[in-house]
C-alpha cells in the first residue's frame, strides 16, 4: 500500500513538473497565453507625452462603455513595476463580460475592482497580476511605458479622428 501511494505521489509530482515546463520558454522566461481574438469596435489613439500611439478597442460590453467615456485624461500609476501602468477611470463599468489572466503585450485591460485601465508594457509574466476584461491593445510599440508615467505623467485617450473637447 505505500508502495503505490509513493508511486502515485511521485507520478502526480512528475505530471506537475511536466505541466510547468510547458508553461515555459527554452530560455526559461514564462510564457503567457493571449486573450482570445477579439473583433474590433474602433481605433484609438493615446498620447503619452510627445509620442502619439495608435490602438483599437475590441467590440464587447466593457469595451464599449469605456468607449463612452472618451476622450480622457487620466494620470498613471504603477500597479506592477516593469510590467504594466494604469489609470483610474471616474466611474465603474458594469461587469459584464468573461475575466482573465491571459494577456499580450500593448493589452488594455480593466479591472473592475479600480476600476482602472491596465496597459500592459512587458510580456514578461505568465498571467496579469489580476482577472481582467480584455478591452482592447495598443498596436505602436509600448516601449515608452518603461520610462513614463512613474513620475505621475498623463495619457491622453480619445477615438482615432476625434479631438479632446469635441
Amino acid at each position: 500500500m505505500k508502495k503505490a501511494c509513493k508511486f502515485l505521489v511521485v507520478f502526480a509530482m512528475l505530471f506537475g513538473l511536466t505541466g510547468c515546463a510547458n508553461n515555459y520558454s527554452e530560455s526559461g522566461e514564462p510564457k503567457n497565453t493571449p486573450p482570445s481574438a477579439q473583433p474590433i469596435l474602433m481605433e484609438i489613439m493615446i498620447t503619452a507625452g510627445d509620442t502619439v500611439l495608435d490602438g483599437v478597442l475590441f467590440d464587447n460590453f466593457t469595451a464599449r462603455s469605456f468607449a463612452d467615456m472618451l476622450p480622457m485624461t487620466s494620470t498613471l500609476w504603477n500597479p506592477a513595476d516593469g510590467y504594466a501602468k494604469a489609470f483610474d477611470l471616474p466611474s465603474e463599468i458594469p461587469d459584464e463580460d468573461a475575466r482573465t489572466r491571459n494577456y499580450e503585450l500593448g493589452s488594455l485591460a480593466y479591472w473592475f475592482e479600480g476600476p482602472s485601465i491596465a496597459i500592459i508594457h512587458n510580456d514578461n509574466r505568465e498571467q496579469t497580476v489580476v482577472p481582467v476584461v480584455p478591452i482592447g491593445k495598443i498596436t505602436s510599440d509600448v516601449g515608452i511605458f518603461f520610462n513614463y508615467g512613474d513620475a505621475g505623467e498623463s495619457v491622453i485617450i480619445e477615438k482615432k479622428g476625434e479631438k479632446k473637447g469635441e
